[in-house]
């Protein structure tokens, strides 16, 4: 393993980062490794729930900025940093 992370650390990043991408291969990869370098399946699903926190954060912040912007009533201009996102 290159750098300071054991191949235990390394792996539970992957796995991490496997669930916030969405790469299901990604993640059977690197469940298969994990388990065979002796992580537990309890180490796993922990690291799937933080994984789950971290990429369900920002769905549901985006979620409650709309409610806060539709309860407004009335659409206000966009600030300029804000501006031109899809077209």
């Amino acid at each position: 393993m290159n750098g300071n992370l054991s191949e235990i650390q390394a792996e539970l990043i992957a796995i991490g980062a496997a669930v916030a991408a969405g790469c299901e291969p990604c993640l059977r990869t690197h469940v298969r490794q994990a388990r065979a370098i002796g992580l537990t399946d309890a180490e796993l699903r922990m690291a799937v729930a933080v994984a789950r926190k971290v990429k369900e954060t920002p769905a549901r912040l985006i979620l409650e900025a709309a409610e806060r912007l539709l309860a407004q009533g009335t659409e206000s201009p966009a600030p300029p940093s804000e501006s031109g996102c899809c077209g």
